[in-house]
């Protein structure tokens, strides 16, 4: 786990040793531990190690034996030790001992960007040929890792793992993109690579980019593809998938230093502890607990309980950190600055947690994707029934569009978009939500349009497979982009072994009766992992995990809030209407809402705009 930069300018750029030194030094938390660049005519790359796979011949940026291929790579690839065996047989002759790095260099001149589909892993990567005056940047399917980009005037471009990064090689300005926040605050996430930084994006999962004297291209080398056709029946299939699994956590587990895990009681931190500890009893479990002084336990699911019996039954060393009810306000501007722009989730205690393991390890392992991928969000199937045609969904939401509200069709549109996406301030509410200026700034944009193409592009006519389609492709990316931004600011390495390639391609393929039924979901992950996880946690609902913030937000915060979402803010920012704010604070404040999640998102906004200096009294 690393932090890659680069800048390609194809001529002249002045300084550009001491700017991508700068560039590398903004991110040197995500590698403490060595630091390597290359400086040439046409490009130069910047990386900061994180050592944890062959710790003495890692370094970076990484060549072939003649200097004409460079890369900078950050994640791991599991499948590393099958690709150099591979390579080796074509001739590839290798200079380090268990680099996976290196695999990328040889495969990029056995396969050219053919190799991306062929790495097991999470990762994003730029190769610089020497020979083709190219430089390819790719990411991971599912964007484990990330990587920004922003084009310069000509032909050149700034790269990293951070946006922090690209700012401080001093070639581009900060503007802000005011489509970007009113689609953070509609979806509580941004899609399609965009970013509240004007002329900075994401690059998509699952996809490279190329970059050339003669011209610039895109590619897709991998899509999630159904092919539902398998129906081996629940008993035969969750023995596969059982093994399936083991192996992804063998893969995973692999690593020159001690890897820990995630522990809240849920089932998928629970089934992918209890398989580490199986094969690496050295894996020690790290758990969040929370003050519950004055919180009402009929509105709050304490997990501590779960946690502990997984620990207990697996005789695993357990370690707690407890959140205390003031930790949003010490932690949120941290947070914040971590994520880098507003993003979905009380992000503070996944910052806190990270923080802890990091003390002690390199390198956690988390259940992030297990509900995307195995059919967890089952109260979304249950929303639209599986006979339901995609082009009447695609329809309701045109409808929506449209502002028939009245409407059956658009009711149910209505309510697959609000419980699907966990929207905090809903289509029908933009008007009222935010200052005339800002949206003619914003220049309409409309969060139900981003819904319809993403329901569009599914390459499936079976309603379920679209919802799980937008999960993975939407929401999934944020969270991940979210868990890497927050662990890497500690430097700590989160792995995903839910998102292991080989088992989402088996869970892409099963029928659907084996995921879900309507009413129940991931039945066939909790059958597979029945013999691993206590009976308790095998028959418990699924919880989600987090502080009690409502009862925290009405009790000891409240006067922080009401301070932080002041009159006189709300209105020096010009985004948001005073009285929406007002009302969404007392609704909350007096039991009327639970409006936690909207503001989480306006606490986290008006960090992220004192931070940046945006929206300070004027449009910018």
């Amino acid at each position: 786990m690393c932090g890659i930069s680069g800048i390609l300018h194809f001529g002249s750029c002045p300084d550009a040793d001491a700017r991508i030194r700068r560039m590398a030094a903004s991110i040197e938390h995500r590698g403490p531990d060595d630091d390597g660049y290359h400086v040439a005519p046409d490009v130069a790359l910047g990386f900061r190690r994180l050592a944890i796979v062959d710790l003495v011949s890692g370094h970076q940026p990484m060549s072939n034996e003649d200097g004409t291929v460079w890369v900078v790579f950050n994640g791991e690839i599991y499948n590393h030790r099958e690709l150099r065996k591979e390579l080796e047989a074509a001739g590839h002759i290798f200079a380090t001992d268990h680099s996976d790095t290196e695999v990328l260099v040889h495969g990029w001149e056995q396969w050219k960007d053919g190799v991306f589909n062929r790495l097991n892993g999470m990762f994003a990567c730029a190769i610089w040929d020497e020979r083709q005056r190219e430089l390819v940047i790719a990411r991971d399917r599912y964007g484990i890792k990330p990587v920004y980009v922003a084009e310069l005037p000509g032909k050149g471009l700034v790269f990293g793992s951070e946006v922090r990064a690209l700012y401080a090689s001093g070639l581009i300005d900060k503007q802000f993109d005011a489509s970007a926040t009113l689609e953070y605050f509609t979806l509580m996430n941004n899609w399609g690579g965009r970013t509240p930084f004007r002329g900075v994006r994401l690059l998509k999962p699952g996809s490279f980019e190329r970059f050339a004297a003669s011209g610039n291209s895109r590619g897709t080398y991998w899509s999630p593809s159904y092919h539902r056709k398998y129906s081996p029946g629940l008993a035969r299939a969750s023995g596969e998938f059982g093994e399936i699994l083991q192996a992804a956590l063998r893969r995973q587990l692999a690593a020159d230093v001690p890897v820990m895990a995630y522990l809240s009681g849920g089932i998928d931190s629970s089934a992918i502890t209890a398989g580490a500890h199986q094969i690496d009893p050295v894996v020690r479990a790290y758990s969040c607990i929370f003050d519950l002084e004055n919180v009402g336990v009929d509105k709050f699911v304490d997990e501590r309980e779960f946690s502990r019996e997984v620990a207990k039954q697996l005789d695993i060393e357990r370690v707690e950190l407890m959140v205390p009810r003031d930790a949003l306000v010490r932690h949120l501007d941290a947070t914040v600055g971590a994520i880098e722009y507003p993003r979905m989730g009380m992000a503070y205690v996944n910052y806190l947690i990270a923080q802890r393991v990091a003390q002690d390890a390199k390198v956690v392992l988390s259940g992030t994707g297990g509900d995307e991928v195995t059919g967890g969000y089952v109260g979304r199937y249950a929303i639209v029934p599986r006979a339901t045609p995609v082009s009447l969904m695609r329809r309701m939401i045109q409808r929506l569009r449209a502002g028939a509200a009245d409407q059956a069709a658009s009711r149910d549109a209505f309510a697959l978009y609000r419980a699907s996406l966990n929207v905090p301030i809903s289509a029908d509410k933009i008007k009222d939500a935010f200052t005339p200026e800002f949206l003619r700034t914003a220049g309409g944009f409309d969060p139900l349009a981003t819904i319809g193409d993403a329901i569009g592009s599914v390459p499936s006519r079976d309603p379920w497979d679209v919802i799980m389609h937008v999960d993975m492709t939407t929401y999934l990316p944020g969270l991940l982009s979210l868990e890497d931004k927050l662990s890497m600011a500690h430097s700590l390495e989160t792995r995903v072994p839910l998102l292991d390639n080989e088992l989402v391609d088996y869970l892409l393929g099963v029928d659907w009766g084996l995921l879900s039924d309507g009413s129940t979901g991931k039945i066939l992950f909790r059958e597979a992992v029945r013999p691993l996880v206590p009976d308790t946690i095998y028959r418990k609902p699924k919880m989600g995990f987090g502080p009690p913030d409502a009862s925290w937000y009405r009790g000891l915060l409240r006067p922080w809030i009401e301070e932080q979402l002041s009159e006189s803010r709300i209105r020096q920012r010009g985004v948001l209407q005073h009285d929406f704010v007002r009302r969404i604070l007392n609704e909350h404040f007096e039991e009327k809402a639970n409006h936690v999640a909207l503001i989480w998102c306006l606490l986290s906004f008006e960090s992220w705009c004192k931070q940046h200096g945006a929206y300070g009294g004027a449009l910018n």
